[in-house]
């Protein structure tokens, strides 16, 4: 008896990428795009990228709001954060904390437990504090991008999401959707898929890499889901990489447990330091590996209907 005949191929389907905070950076997409290309299942799929943040201030200068000296005295500001980070690492590594005790007069450690911590601190703080009066413009400068976009998601949330939501709508209903949120893009993810227009799309799989979004629910900050409030989560399995040294991921699973949310938190090591670690997972064949298995159980006996209403 011949086999019964297989249907047709599944469509090429399209990835939606939200980036997160920073300047924006189109080599993000090429990454992926590369990263997808070798993997069979991926290499066909269109990768579309959404400037969710497009409208925010960029460039701005915090200087004004530094105090005079700054402006005067001070060298341009440093923008890229890693330069900045490492600047301000050099500084504390030249620093000689008790070489700093015996000049400002610091009493001598007595062999008390308590003292001792609270001395060291002391000296810690200082040599923190001193060098970050020497690089404040740099780091103003550096971290003012990431809080640039925080505060627009934070102000104008919901037109991000209807950006995010009329890119999904526009993707091939019939052929599979994946949506690629990073850092605050996931956050931006998260919040469309917990909202009542989730169903008017269709999404097969969320993933997200160095997300804030479990730290956000634990905060009471995502739109339409929290600890309190309650609030139905995503409704589609979610995939969430985390790397130890990305300072800023965070991990979803327990966070979420009791909520329905079918997620899965996935390690990765990068062996990067922060904050180059935060965007290490684009170029990681592991993330496109475990995208790729995880896409295609959810895929698993769901046609592409075409239904506009997710999986």
């Amino acid at each position: 008896m011949d086999p019964a005949p297989l249907g047709p191929p599944e469509k090429p389907g399209t990835l939606v990428f939200l980036p997160g905070t920073g300047q924006p950076n189109p080599q993000l997409a090429d990454r992926i795009r590369e990263q997808m290309a070798a993997v069979p299942g991926l290499s066909d799929y269109r990768v579309l990228a959404v400037d969710w943040a497009a409208a925010a201030p960029d460039n701005v200068s915090f200087v004004p709001a530094l105090p005079p000296r700054y402006v005067a005295d001070d060298p341009p500001g440093v923008t890229d954060t890693s330069l900045a980070l490492a600047l301000f690492g050099m500084d504390l590594g030249a620093a000689d904390p008790l070489k700093q005790a015996s000049s400002t007069g610091a009493p001598p450690a007595r062999p008390d437990a308590a003292f001792l911590g609270e001395t060291l601190q002391d000296l810690v703080l200082g040599v923190l504090t001193e060098a970050g009066i020497r690089h404040r413009i740099r780091l103003t400068d550096a971290a003012g991008s990431f809080f640039g976009k925080v505060a627009f998601y934070l102000r104008h949330g919901p037109a991000a999401c209807a950006r995010i939501a009329d890119t999904l709508r526009s993707t091939d209903q019939d052929a599979p959707v994946v949506l690629f949120g990073h850092s605050l893009g996931s956050v931006a993810a998260v919040d469309l898929l917990s909202s009542p227009e989730a169903d008017g799309f269709r999404v097969d799989l969320l993933v997200t890499v160095g997300s804030q979004a479990p730290w956000f629910y634990l905060l009471d900050a995502l739109a339409y889901l929290g600890p309190v409030r309650g609030g139905s989560g995503p409704a589609v399995p979610w995939l969430n990489f985390w790397d130890e040294r990305d300072l800023i991921s965070f991990c979803a699973e327990r966070v979420f447990a009791g909520r329905e949310v079918n997620v899965t938190d996935s390690e990765v090591d990068s062996g990067k330091p922060f904050p180059e670690s935060h965007t290490a997972y684009f170029s990681d064949p592991r993330v496109y590996r475990q995208l790729w298995e995880h896409l295609r159980e959810a895929r698993a006996d769901k046609p592409g209907s075409g239904n506009g209403t997710g999986i």
